[in-house]
């Protein structure tokens, strides 16, 4: 039953989508709001482990080539909906838009991602973590900015204390998150790095990323892409900072 009321509201969506009559403003005259909903009702509620990408793929294939190419188009309108679902069943903004920002492939999966978003709020160390996370990402932004962005920090090249005991304190955490994110334990996914408040508090107490040394520069920027990495699986926790 779940596979026949997807693939007819899939079809639906993926026709009209594909010859440009989706709705706009006020106007929704082939109900096309009510068939993502509906879509992700099943997905959710059935706890369907099955991804957004794979269900409008195989909507669209059912179609002749000649009709028009709107994948990102649909798959956009059905995070739309969700957003609206969510907020209906008492999450935040923040908290919403901290995980759909990241377009979770598996939409019976967000639940559970919002529950662990909101289990870590409940953190002492949260509030700065998340400071910290939206620093890094500025930082990040702007040398991307400027071109290239260097991933995979040197141990070698580390020079200071306190960049030292932020890389340690990464690589000791990332493979237990890492554990706990492949067994979909979000919530302890995410607790898991609580660790890291001290010495990231510290390195950007007492450590110049954009140091004149462009290999020091590039290191510590290079750490700060793992640390960013490493933290936002579930969820993009610099969202969660206060505006």
């Amino acid at each position: 039953g779940c596979a026949v009321a997807l693939a007819d509201k899939l079809e639906t969506l993926a026709g009209l989508f594909g010859i440009g009559q989706v709705p706009t403003g006020d106007k929704d005259p082939f109900a096309l709001r009510r068939a993502a909903l509906g879509v992700i009702r099943i997905l959710v509620e059935r706890d369907l482990p099955v991804t957004l990408k794979q269900l409008t793929n195989s909507a669209f294939a059912s179609f002749d080539p000649k009709i028009g190419s709107a994948h990102t188009d649909l798959e956009n309108f059905v995070f739309q909906r969700m957003e609206g679902f969510l907020r209906d069943q008492g999450y935040t903004a923040i908290e919403i838009d901290s995980v759909l920002s990241m377009r979770p492939g598996q939409l019976n999966l967000v639940p559970r991602q919002l529950a662990a978003v909101r289990a870590f709020m409940q953190l002492p160390e949260a509030e700065s973590l998340a400071a910290a996370n939206k620093r890094v990402a500025n930082i990040l932004k702007k040398n991307e900015q400027a071109g290239g962005m260097p991933v995979d920090a040197d141990e070698s090249k580390l020079v200071e204390t306190e960049e030292r005991d932020l890389f340690a304190a990464l690589k000791r955490t990332t493979p237990v998150a890492e554990g706990l994110l492949k067994a979909q334990d979000f919530t302890g996914y995410l607790k898991s790095f609580a660790v890291l408040k001290a010495p990231v508090d510290a390195f950007f107490d007492n450590v110049m990323v954009m140091s004149d040394d462009a290999s020091l520069r590039n290191n510590r920027l290079a750490l700060l892409h793992d640390l960013r990495t490493a933290m936002n699986q579930v969820a993009d926790i610099s969202r969660l900072a206060a505006q």
